[in-house]
């Protein structure tokens, strides 16, 4: 009984975390979209476009210090 339990607790955490990463997503999607109105409302396109370059560069980055954090913490386990 006690594989089952751990299994169940397993998959919950994997639901979980999905769960909780694509409402991130989302969150950070809705952002992105408010940031760009923003910008082009207030500043025009111009700095609408480099805006929007910058906040994908910052996004991406912690993205792929988290996907990388991740899988090497997967590795050592």
């Amino acid at each position: 009984m006690g594989k089952l339990k751990e299994a169940v607790y397993q998959e919950t955490e994997k639901v979980f975390t999905s769960f909780v990463t694509w409402g991130l997503g989302v969150l950070f999607m809705l952002a992105y979209c408010l940031f760009i109105y923003w910008l082009n409302r207030e500043f025009g396109n111009y700095v609408m476009i480099v805006g929007a370059m910058l906040y994908l560069t910052v996004f991406f980055f912690f993205i792929d210090l988290w996907w990388r954090y991740r899988k090497e913490r997967v590795i050592k386990d």
